[in-house]
């Protein structure tokens, strides 16, 4: 096999002789079908879920005729301004696992697992790879540890049952399962009962291994009533009350939460940003952007950090057209348009 020889990411695990799954690990953690990817990696797609400019893959592929082995890639592809892949630096990522792998997929070495250093390779944070296990789990019918089994005891009576062996990847499992769980009524009740009662570190564990998937309107209840129930906001309710979807209650508690103060810091916003990019409509994504300007202006960025912002909503292919749309938008505050002018100014440098 030579790099002249294929001309896609996708053409090549084919070639290779094995079957694969690739997940989005961009603004949410999505299986990708195999079409679906393709065609973004041919930049005949946008990226869906685009984070810092680029894609985030992980791809799971295995040979099964060979062994039960699977391996993993991260791939990061960076986009271009319309947040299409570039076409250059996907084919370098080819030259590379050609040159490094040849035909040593199929031959199913230990070999495919590791890639030389490389610009494109990622290490997700532990977060996110104890999520990304969950699903690829999930998704491939794979069995569970029998630990899942502990975080469903704490769940039901924290009072005899130490949190403190429960890891984090046994939450994410049971997260990722818990929607077709056949008690998920009884523990959803139980949750409800019990989360005074619950370990600050695992709630906010299972808060947050449920960013990616779809709660139950009972349970997004409840995680929306955690996000400022103190003084502060809890980052891991805010990842949590994450979705796919528009959710007018998710849109509703947002947009309340940006007309304090309190939510004027960068490590809220970026959460917003990051996943709730689903509930902005014109409203919301004018409050998220007043917000970006003040603390700009607050802490003295210069207009860079309401730049970076800018930068990242307008390039998610839902987005990008109201994006623009409220840059021209003769009603904006004066905040926000100072911060436009600001912005236009700095491209003409």
């Amino acid at each position: 096999m030579s790099a002249n020889s294929i001309n896609s990411i996708s053409e090549f695990l084919l070639h290779a002789g094995t079957e694969y799954q690739v997940f989005d690990l961009g603004r949410r953690l999505e299986p990708t079908d195999s079409q679906t990817f393709l065609e973004i990696e041919n930049g005949s797609a946008y990226a869906p879920y685009p984070r810092q400019q680029h894609a985030w893959f992980g791809i799971v592929f295995w040979n099964k005729n060979a062994s039960t082995q699977h391996y993993i890639w991260f791939v990061k592809l960076p986009l271009d301004e319309q947040g299409l892949v570039v076409a250059a630096a996907r084919n370098h990522f080819l030259e590379i696992i050609v040159e490094a792998l040849g035909q040593s997929v199929a031959e199913d070495t230990e070999n495919a697992q590791t890639l030389p250093d490389n610009p494109y390779s990622f290490v997700p944070n532990q977060s996110q790879l104890a999520q990304f296990n969950a699903l690829v789990k999930r998704t491939l019918s794979q069995p569970l540890s029998e630990e899942v089994h502990s975080v469903e005891a704490y769940i039901q009576a924290p009072q005899l049952v130490d949190w403190q062996h429960i890891s984090m990847q046994s939450v994410a499992d049971f997260v990722h399962r818990f929607s077709a769980h056949p008690k998920r009524g009884t523990l959803e009740s139980a949750i409800r009962h019990n989360i005074s009662l619950y370990s600050t570190v695992f709630l906010n564990t299972f808060m947050e291994m449920s960013e990616s998937v779809t709660l139950s309107e009972d349970l997004l209840a409840v995680f929306l009533s955690e996000i400022d129930k103190s003084a502060d906001i809890n980052l891991a309710a805010l990842r949590g009350t994450s979705e796919g979807t528009f959710n007018s209650e998710i849109n509703s508690k947002l947009l309340d939460l940006l007309k304090h103060e309190k939510s004027q810091r960068l490590d809220i916003l970026s959460v917003i940003a990051a996943r709730h990019f689903e509930q902005m409509e014109p409203l919301l994504l004018s409050a998220f952007l007043e917000q970006t300007a003040k603390i700009d202006e607050k802490e003295g960025h210069q207009g860079a950090l309401f730049a970076g912002f800018f930068s990242d909503l307008v390039q998610i292919p839902k987005l990008r057209r109201q994006v623009l749309t409220l840059l021209h938008s003769n009603t904006n505050s004066i905040v926000l348009k100072n911060a436009f002018q600001q912005l236009f100014a700095q491209a003409r440098k």
